[in-house]
């Protein structure tokens, strides 16, 4: 039982959150006498606040003991200050989510943590399984035969034989679509069966003439059991309809009516319709994106659109770090856009955020505005855009929205086959292909309209991203081909096509961003902070008319990414509009240790970044303006300004590669020309080669472990037949055997497993997965001495992080380098003495094993590199040793989870 001191503490709390527009109660009684502290009611979900004056374990204890009592879905710990007046002076507390960290926050941010709690209830992977396995089962009822009028009304893409030979599954891809439909409306039935009473309509929305038909709708469980459950369901939803929902419903409905009547059209209802059902019921499915993530699970084509499924916790963060609260303050004039909105997930967390932080967006008039006049979102699925609407409708049940700001944009070609480009038709000169084209249709109305490009406060997305070779790979090749050839003209000269789309979409979004106040937040690739020039041409482009505010990377070896179903690195970041204010502030770089998985760690995150409680690097414009990206590359603070001061400031007084050496040919070229041979048989030129990078002690190639060096060929070089057209065998092999070399490097490493990153030969060879560096700088010095010296840099610390520094982080524990990239490491040029006193290191340790670099601890060989290096150079032995211990540490080479 409380003190009746603590009990005025309950009553202040719940009172306070029912201010922030919380369903709270302080002490009620509950089955077996029991009286939680705080009780909240979120949608159903029971979370209860537990609370001690001072005592963080007491309040922990007792939190847990609700959950194990069953008398919450979701329990939060909560530590009350010692005041005189609850009522007065409660304002803050500390806070802890049973599982969770402790942390002080106000009563507007513990509103936010009690519904992400609630959010979090259910085992959404549990729930996503089983709702996929009843998916499969209902599809496997329709044959290739019954569905050709339910793809056609759909818009559903029909895989091609290229699609199903590679993978023989998409078959199966339009039969999922289509259970995916008829399920997700099932699931939006079922949460309105929730809804006491449901109201009758006045208005047909179907006619716009006073309703006059039955109500209310059959309850989905009455359909379910019917035994013509496709008739009954159809039924069901067209009275539906008369309420309005419909894009939620109709397309549903033109599906199960385009299918042939019988048995299996009757299962398949009957079996979608139960997926729904068991959606709904579980607290997983009613509180998490269950319907983007398993959409993105069907969409088999994702590589050849990009679409990517952002995660709630992703979203959670990336919407929270974008809204301020002075944009929620003006949410009757905000206005937000995803130009690729998948299935609405970041729209979504839009809603929610401005939910936490207006409580005007919370009511039935605040949540229609905010549906229909602050979020929208365009995508060229539409079964895609039906998600979003499922999803945003599901935030307020009670609300038939007329308008959502969801749109489809035409996306292919035209009858004159020319190409439409879907959203990416804002940034032309005119706003469309043709002033008589529709190139866009409204989710609830269905209207067309032309594309007119529309400034909006908030640019918010996860762009699409493939590599060019693949992207709309889905359509038709001349589809395909009048597609890109659209692209080009839109983007002609911009350097758009960097990063398989994402460049396009991210110049389409400073389009669609206010030209005085907007703010432009995105989901990127991590390679975009590369020091290439497309890089360089982008980033210029952007920060003229922005400040970088924000990039958080993730350096979580679990997550490296911010989008399920990827496993490149990414990276979110907050632009905003240049202005006096921010012209000359920094950015703020935040690189995760661990990459929140829950909606509500995501929140606890935003906060800290918000407050300043959590390490970050701040970065000049200055060195952004100029291409310096050293603090993603590193998730230690030391080693990010050593590595920018020795390198991007140029305190070690090195020069780039390429001024010293040719370099190349790349592996690919190698393997153009000549294929691999045994060691023993060479051909008749005598041609070797270093094949593989193997740094592990045994490899399933059979290849000798790179570990020491000095290294030895692994194989002969015969050429080979596979010569691109209009090339000759012999000259192509012949003129990539003039660049063979004894000094080679790797073109990619993994840090966790590598030794070596740079070897020495004695006799020349080409590289598969090593590119030979060839010294031409000076003949006064022997040149073997000179790749001798090399070698043993490139082996020690500051040469291991000039090579990661210009490298292209597309995965963090892979870095990888273009020959561009490997010309601009920085390396000292070395004078006779220099490279004399660095080969003789060479010749004493060349064929000693070094160790990897997790491995520091006992690496005598790469300390002695170190000690070497420093004496030769005059460079400072500390620092350069808490340089390696550091770097021994970083996620990327132990891949292991950081160390808090």
């Amino acid at each position: 039982m409380a003190s009746e001191y603590e009990q005025g503490f309950n009553y202040a709390l719940a009172r306070l959150l029912r201010e922030q527009g919380l369903q709270a109660r302080a002490e009620v009684k509950q089955p077996g006498g029991r009286r939680p502290d705080v009780l909240v009611d979120v949608d159903g979900c029971r979370v209860v606040l537990e609370g001690d004056i001072g005592n963080h374990k007491s309040a922990l204890r007792d939190a847990e003991a609700r959950l194990e009592q069953g008398l919450a879905d979701a329990a939060i710990a909560v530590c009350y200050p010692d005041v005189p007046d609850p009522e007065r002076d409660l304002r803050e507390v500390e806070v802890a989510p049973v599982g969770g960290e402790w942390r002080r926050t106000d009563m507007a941010r513990l509103a936010s943590l009690v519904r992400e709690v609630a959010g979090e209830v259910g085992n959404i992977d549990e729930t996503a399984r089983n709702f996929r396995a009843g998916l499969e089962t209902a599809a496997d009822r329709l044959t290739d035969d019954m569905i050709a009028d339910a793809v056609r009304v759909s818009n559903i893409p029909i895989p091609t034989k290229k699609d199903i030979k590679k993978d023989r599954k998409a078959k199966d891809h339009p039969k999922l679509r289509l259970a995916l439909l008829v399920a997700s409306a099932a699931m939006f039935h079922a949460n309105l069966d929730r809804l006491e009473p449901f109201p009758r309509p006045r208005t047909d929305a179907r006619t716009g003439t006073p309703y006059k038909g039955e109500w209310p709708p059959a309850k989905l469980k009455i359909c379910v059991e019917a035994g013509n459950c496709p008739e009954v369901l159809t039924a069901a939803w067209d009275t539906i309809l008369a309420s309005d929902y419909k894009p939620v419903f109709e397309l549903a409905v033109n599906v199960l009516n385009a299918l042939p009547p019988g048995t299996e059209t009757h299962r398949f209802a009957q079996l979608a319709a139960k997926a729904g059902l068991y959606a709904a019921g579980s607290l997983g499915g009613r509180r998490h994106d269950l319907l983007g993530r398993v959409f993105h699970w069907i969409v088999k084509h994702a590589a050849s659109t990009g679409a990517f499924y952002t995660s709630d916790a992703a979203a959670t963060l990336l919407a929270g770090l974008a809204i301020r609260q002075s944009d929620a303050d003006r949410l009757d004039t905000l206005t937000v856009v995803d130009p690729a909105c998948g299935t609405g997930t970041l729209l979504m967390a839009v809603a929610k955020r401005l939910g936490h932080l207006n409580s005007e967006a919370r009511g039935d008039v605040g949540g229609r505005h905010l549906i229909e006049k602050v979020l929208h979102g365009y995508d060229i699925e539409a079964a895609a855009t039906q998600m979003a609407a499922v999803a945003l409708g599901l935030l307020n049940l009670r609300v038939t929205f007329e308008r959502m700001g969801i749109h489809q944009p035409v996306f292919g070609a035209d009858d004159r086959g020319t190409g439409i480009a879907g959203s990416l038709e804002f940034s032309g000169e005119r706003a469309a292909v043709s002033l008589y084209t529709p190139v866009s249709k409204q989710v609830d109305t269905g209207q067309e309209k032309v594309l007119k490009a529309v400034r909006h406060d908030l640019v918010i997305m996860n762009p699409p991203y493939s590599r060019d070779q693949k992207r709309h790979s889905h359509l038709p090749s001349d589809q395909r081909e009048a597609v890109k050839k659209r692209e080009a003209e839109l983007f002609k000269g911009a350097h758009a096509a960097r990063e398989g789309g994402s460049g396009m979409f991210l110049i389409l979004a400073d389009r669609l961003c206010d030209r005085e106040k907007g703010t432009l937040a995105s989901v990127l690739p991590t390679s975009w902070f590369g020091r290439g020039k497309a890089n360089r041409v982008m980033w210029s482009r952007l920060l003229d008319g922005f400040h970088l505010e924000l990039v958080i990377t993730s350096h979580d070896t679990k997550r490296i990414y911010f989008s399920e179903n990827t496993s490149i690195s990414e990276s979110l970041v907050v632009l905003r509009r240049l202005n006096e204010d921010n012209r000359n502030q920094p950015t703020i770089f935040v690189n995760l240790s661990s990459n929140p998985v829950k909606a509500s760690d995501a929140v606890a995150v935003v906060d800290d970044i918000h407050s300043g409680d959590i390490k970050s690097v701040s970065w000049e414009r200055e060195r952004v303006e100029r291409n310096d990206w050293t603090p993603v590359k590193f998730l230690a603070p030391y080693l990010i300004k050593t590595t920018a001061k020795w390198f991007a400031d140029g305190l070690l007084g090195c020069v780039e590669l390429g001024s010293l050496a040719e370099v190349g040919p790349a592996g690919r070229r190698t393997q153009e020309a000549y294929k691999r041979g045994e060691i023993a048989k060479a051909d008749e030129y005598g041609r070797w080669g270093l094949w593989f990078n193997n740094q592990e002690e045994t490899a399933s190639n059979g290849a000798p472990p790179k570990r020491t060096m000095r290294a030895r060929p692994d194989c002969s070089l015969l050429r080979s037949a596979n010569i691109p057209e209009g090339k000759k065998i012999g000259d192509l092999a012949d003129k990539y055997w003039g660049q063979a070399g004894r000094l080679l490097m790797p073109i990619r490493f993994r840090p966790s497993v590598a030794r070596t990153f740079a070897v020495k030969l004695d006799d020349k060879v080409l590289g598969a997965e090593w590119v030979p560096v060839r010294f031409t700088s000076t003949a006064t010095v022997d040149l073997v001495a000179w790749e001798m010296a090399m070698c043993v840099y490139l082996n020690s610390t500051p040469g291991i992080l000039s090579q990661i520094w210009v490298s292209t982080p597309k995965v963090f524990g892979r870095p990888a380098m273009s020959l561009s990239g490997m010309r601009n490491i920085p390396v000292p040029d070395l004078d006779e003495v220099q490279v004399s006193a660095l080969a003789d290191h060479f010749q004493r340790v060349a064929d000693r094993p070094l160790l990897r670099l997790r491995d520091q601890e006992g690496d005598l060989v790469r300390a002695s590199l170190d000690e070497t290096v420093c004496a030769t150079m005059g460079w400072d032995r500390e620092e350069v040793e808490k340089a390696r211990f550091a770097l021994a540490a970083e996620p990327s080479v132990t891949g292991r989870p950081a160390r808090n």
